[in-house]
């Protein structure tokens, strides 16, 4: 295993340079004035006819693309780079002299200051991630997925090559009968899956007991009948494993299957996971990834290529009961009362116990703010009191253009999928953390479900082949998601995976604050950290570990009221662990042992 990720970087006046470090493992293609480099995989092209393309007809060929990649096209005075649609493929942080794949090679750079953007931290605290282009670092930027940067002598662009205005021209345009849609997605699939899995000799697959990870592993077996191997993860003494719904799967479909129970150990590797995202970073999956691609190095399988099927919720399109709500409360005038209690919530410490009040206060927010990210940290009231600073958390840029009002709830609808399913979920949570994991450990890792056809064709049909029901129905709890992919599958899984009751796909996080010796040994580094010294007030932190202490020590009411305690104060560990790793420079730890 190798420890660290690529911390290669350069400045930009030597980057084009031939053996520039930044460059290594870049395939390279030069044709007239320009000089193509590849770093990732292309699936629907080749570097030679896509710079051929480029050359042509200019950033719109980048569009067209399907893959996992970072681009660098070099011109005489002009240097562009481009990130994949979804960001699979490497990282670009950069600044006004550098540019690096990592943001822990700035820790590096002699001449180079690591200031913390406390702004930026306490964003994290609250969303468990920051924002593209905002990163944790002051002066430091990152190139947002499917973005272009372009730099010409002091000049730096940022083009966005699938913005709203593109996706909002095209959805929900196609009139194809949903007989026809249902054929065209499963033709699309199994040619997404075909053209990742081209000259493989074994292929992988991440299994989980749903639709999306059953699908992937089906429509395989149609088009590839040669060797298969299936990971699993599964968490120790939970009644909602789904190892073996995996199981079923597997035996159906003929692959070599391994397994992993998560027993709560595995936080201690979070300055392992650090070197890999570099920003703080924590979802509640985030250690199933982790615990996952560990499982995959230490089979010694080496599949060709690993299949994912996440993302493909967010695609068809998320929260659909919450998101008919909203639009009822809204156009019954009701807003109003949800914004008082919002703010009582703020203001009053009965709704941060386990009880009814925190079960409505949570759910009042998430049906209040479902334009926004779910905030499963701490509230910005909530920093406000803890922290020595005034923080101001970020609103994100397309909040600012937000219309007051919209003409139907389909259009409602297609904006929180386009900018928070999509540009948010996908493109700086779920395929982040995946494809950040599977780079850690060598894998090459794909998801079929993001495809350029089928984000094309899924953008272009109607609400109503995406979420079954009317807006009554899916605020009653009556809407079928992803209906045009069950339809697709329901005949073709096993009924233990059709017929089966949802049962959520996140990690119960107080499994890993659950061990009184591990917990104590979490707080006490927490509270002794730097970070907690920088940003908080001693007393407030001790408050916060001594409540936590007390909740675990009884029956959980809710279990959500758990799962976001428990988030919160991993999001404190990780940002402590990072301080150390970053500000104090101890990048090559792999273990919080070693902090200690």
């Amino acid at each position: 295993m190798n420890p660290t990720p690529s911390r290669t970087y350069s400045d930009f006046a030597t980057l084009h340079e031939e053996h520039n470090p930044f460059l290594q493992s870049f395939i390279k293609v030069t044709s007239g004035k320009f000089t193509l480099y590849l770093k990732g995989r292309l699936f629907n092209s080749t570097p030679e006819r896509l710079l051929a393309d480029f050359s042509t007809i200019g950033m719109s060929a980048f569009t067209r693309l399907d893959g996992d990649f970072l681009l660098l096209v070099a011109e005489a005075n002009k240097l562009t780079f481009i990130r994949d649609r979804h960001g699979v493929g490497a990282q670009l942080f950069y600044t006004s002299n550098w540019v690096a794949h990592s943001l822990l090679a700035f820790t590096g750079i002699d001449d180079f200051v690591c200031e913390p953007d406390v702004d930026a931290l306490l964003t994290f605290l609250s969303i468990g991630y920051i924002p593209a282009p905002q990163t944790s670092l002051k002066t430091v930027s990152k190139l947002k997925a499917g973005h272009a940067l372009v730099v010409s002598g002091c000049t730096f662009t940022v083009i966005d090559l699938f913005d709203q205005q593109s996706y909002f021209e095209a959805a929900g345009k196609n009139e194809i009968s949903e007989p026809d849609a249902i054929r065209k997605y499963e033709d699309l699939h199994k040619s997404a899956i075909a053209k990742r899995i081209e000259g493989k000799s074994k292929v992988g697959l991440l299994l989980s007991g749903g639709y999306d990870s059953g699908g992937n592993i089906s429509a395989l077996r149609d088009v590839y009948q040669g060797d298969v191997v299936s990971y699993s993860i599964g968490f120790k003494n939970n009644s909602w494993s789904e190892l073996p719904l995996a199981r079923i799967l597997a035996d159906r479909y003929n692959s070599r299957h391994y397994e992993y129970e998560i027993d709560g150990s595995e936080i201690m590797h979070l300055p392992h996971i650090l070197q890999a995202t570099g920003d703080p970073f924590q979802e509640g999956g985030l250690l199933v990834n982790y615990s996952v691609m560990k499982l995959v190095e230490q089979t010694g399988e080496n599949p060709g290529i690993i299949l994912g099927g996440d993302g493909n919720d967010q695609h068809f399109g998320t929260s659909g009961k919450e998101l008919a709500m909203h639009w009822k409360i809204k156009r019954m005038g009701l807003q109003p009362l949800q914004k008082a209690m919002d703010g009582l919530g703020n203001i009053s410490s009965l709704f941060e116990k386990d009880n009814i009040l925190f079960r409505m206060q949570f759910h009042n927010r998430k049906i209040l703010h479902i334009q926004e990210s779910d905030t499963f940290g701490f509230t910005l009231a909530a920093l406000k009191r803890i922290s020595k600073t005034k923080p101001t958390i970020r609103r994100f840029d397309y909040l600012l253009q937000d219309p007051v009002s919209y003409k139907s709830f389909e259009e409602f609808y297609y904006s929180r999928n386009y900018n928070i399913d999509i540009r948010q979920v996908i493109d700086e949570v779920i395929l982040y953390k995946s494809s950040r994991m599977s780079e850690l450990f060598n894998t090459t890792m794909s998801f079929p479900y993001m495809s350029t056809d089928l984000y094309n064709f899924l953008c272009g049909l109607p609400v109503n082949y995406k979420f079954k029901g009317s807006v009554d129905d899916l605020a009653a709890g009556r809407g079928v998601s992803k209906s045009l992919h069950k339809s697709y599958l329901h005949p073709k899984l096993p009924t233990e995976i059709t017929e089966r009751k949802k049962q959520g796909g996140f990690a119960p996080l107080a499994i890993f604050l659950s061990d009184d010796k591990q917990r104590k040994l979490v707080c006490d580094y927490i509270k002794s950290s730097d970070m907690a010294k920088a940003l908080f007030n001693p007393h407030d932190i001790e408050q916060l570990v001594q409540d936590y202490d007390r909740s675990m020590s009884t029956k959980p009411y809710w279990f959500w009221y758990h799962q976001v305690k428990s988030n919160q104060l991993i999001n404190l560990l990780t940002l402590a662990v990072w301080w150390d790793m970053v500000i104090n420079k101890k990048h090559h730890v792999t273990s919080i042992e070693e902090l200690l």
